[in-house]
């Protein structure tokens, strides 16, 4: 493999990589958020922080 597929092979790898660590970081920030509004029983706060945990996981997943 020439040196600049090597590299370009690396750069998609490192990215995929860096990608799927702020997904988990972002998911897991809102799945707290929401187990503080489920015990605040603050339904609001929760159908908001509900729809953006869905658009995170629908997003990383296109």
């Amino acid at each position: 493999m020439p040196r600049e597929q090597e590299r370009n092979a690396t750069d998609v790898y490192i990215d995929k990589l860096l990608n799927d660590i702020l997904f988990k970081q972002e998911k897991q920030r809102i799945m707290v958020a929401i187990d503080q509004t489920l015990d605040k029983r603050d339904q609001e706060a929760f159908m908001k922080l509900s729809h953006k945990l869905n658009e995170l996981e629908r997003n990383f997943n296109s």
